[in-house]
């Protein structure tokens, strides 16, 4: 027997409506404070909120059914009671709600879970309530408490550097040395550019969520739905430009031009849209644990800077959506009147906010330095053993050095080289990327052998051209020493080795 039928053969003052919800929507929002400084901290802010929100159209069709109009009129008939009456539509059960509170007094047990009636207004006192017009619906908010996480949910990565620290297209040092082992021929061409001087800084944001899941739980998606700074004044919006990372793109597109807006109300700079994918850290992909997600780098370039160097400090907030998900745990069933499934289920979703104080002055003291420099030997000959001499002269500066990458295909009358290396320096690395580049000529030549004979001829010659990035956080000057001194003594090695310097020894 239905739970309608049931109800009424008990002679239950509740009435019973088969009503369908246009929506039940099942939310909550966890916030957190973050500060980057050279002191940082984070807190989560308050309690987690939650709310469970159903929408039943009276439109006397496809929600609010005829059907529910017979049954409305059919149980007030009956009891003659004019004024305010309400109806139950269905019932909410909930499952795994331990972590939360707030529900107890409008939820009944139901074995290891607990219903939650979902009841609306059938009737008012003046009879203006028009259940099948379609201009009138009813909206049931309960609100409950979930218990904080034991880990913060969700933080924030902001970076701030100057554009001559960045090659091509706001590549990293990392990814480019990353790209170097497995693809040398694409980094050497990034380091034959020269580099282009810059008063443009780069800000660099980043969010990471972490979030526990039970056992089989399936796939999540999160989003950042939108990113805001806090931004002194509007100088000039073309001179501010925003590039999102593209997940899965090719070499050539692995960002993207992405739109930014300047709201003069809030004096903010703001964006939409922002993707996120999972971190995998080991172990079964479907087990319990907590499941990392990091979003795409958003990376602002801002043409002209002087005025974010003025401010003591900047506000720079993210929101982020999990659908198909509580953070609390809790799940969720929707049943109708007659105790059968609804056709429309209740969607889960969890929003995670972080707001940002980042000190810039702290940020860009730690920021990385990556200069470039390139040098010219000319009259040596463009050889493997000319290589050596670069490997030999790192590891004699204590640098751990990877095997030697030739470009791919290599050509014989240019032959080219990528050297990787680093080397800790104290609790950072100090990383150099070196590319060789050699070019093959033949020259002539004239030698006395005595006062009356002098023979000539021509002989193979050529010249290296070396680039050089190094990077390393927060000291320039330990840099610029390091840079220098690996020119000085590669200088210095293939002095001897000289074409010029040969043919005068002998």
């Amino acid at each position: 027997m239905s739970m309608l039928g049931q109800r009424r053969a008990r002679g239950d003052d509740t009435v019973y409506v088969r009503a369908t919800p246009q929506k039940v929507e099942l939310t909550e929002t966890y916030a957190v404070d973050q500060e980057i400084s050279r002191n940082p901290t984070i807190e989560q802010v308050g309690d987690g909120a939650g709310r469970i929100e159903a929408t039943v159209p009276y439109d006397g069709y496809e929600f609010f059914t005829r059907q529910a109009v017979a049954d409305v009129e059919r149980a007030l008939g009956a009891r003659g009671a004019p004024g305010e009456r309400r109806a139950t539509i269905g019932h909410l059960l909930l499952a795994d709600h331990t972590n939360t509170s707030g529900l107890r007094n409008v939820m009944r047990p139901h074995g290891q879970a607990g219903l939650v009636p979902l009841s609306i207004p059938v009737a008012d006192r003046d009879g203006t309530l028009d259940l099948s017009g379609g201009r009138q619906a009813s909206v049931v908010t309960l609100d409950y408490q979930p218990e904080n996480p034991p880990v913060y949910p969700v933080a924030l990565t902001v970076e701030l550097d100057d554009l001559d620290t960045l090659t091509g297209t706001f590549d990293t040092m990392q990814t480019l040395m990353t790209r170097g082992r497995e693809n040398p021929s694409l980094v050497i061409e990034r380091l034959q550019q020269e580099a282009s001087f810059s008063s443009a800084l780069l800000l660099t944001f980043r969010v990471k969520i972490a979030i526990p899941v039970k056992a089989g739980y399936p796939a999540l998606r999160p989003s950042v739905t939108d990113m805001s700074v806090e931004w002194p004044t509007l100088t000039s919006m073309r001179s501010t430009e925003l590039y999102i990372e593209n997940f899965g793109g090719k070499p050539d597109q692995r960002i993207r031009r992405a739109p930014v807006r300047y709201n003069p109300v809030k004096g903010r700079l703001e964006w939409k849209a922002v993707p996120m994918r999972e971190v995998k850290e080991g172990g079964p992909g479907n087990g319990a644990g907590t499941r990392v997600f990091l979003s795409a780098n958003c990376l602002l370039k801002i043409g002209h800077p002087g005025e974010l160097f003025d401010q003591d400090q900047l506000e720079v907030t993210a929101r982020v959506r999990v659908p198909d998900y509580l953070l609390s745990g809790m799940e969720a069933r929707l049943y109708d009147a007659t105790g059968h499934p609804q056709r429309t289920q209740p969607k889960l979703a969890t929003k995670l906010n972080v707001r940002t104080m980042v000190y810039p002055a702290d940020i860009f003291a730690g920021r990385a330095f990556s200069p470039y420099h390139q040098f010219v030997v000319d009259d040596i000959l463009p050889d493997e053993k000319r290589i050596t001499d670069v490997v030999t002269v790192l590891r004699n500066s204590r640098f751990t050095v990877d095997e030697p990458r030739p470009k791919d295909p290599q050509d014989p009358l240019a032959p080219t080289w990528l050297v990787v290396a680093h080397r800790s320096q104290g609790p950072d690395s100090l990383d150099l990327l070196v590319a060789v580049e050699g070019e093959r000529t033949t020259q002539g030549h004239k030698q006395l052998l005595r006062s009356d004979y002098e023979v000539s001829g021509i002989r193979d010659s050529g010249r290296l051209k070396v680039s050089v990035m190094a990077t390393l956080p927060r000291d320039h000057r330990e840099l610029t020493r390091e840079i220098n001194a690996f020119q000085s003594k590669l200088r210095e090695r293939y002095h001897s080795h000289q074409l010029s310097r040969k043919s005068a020894g002998s």
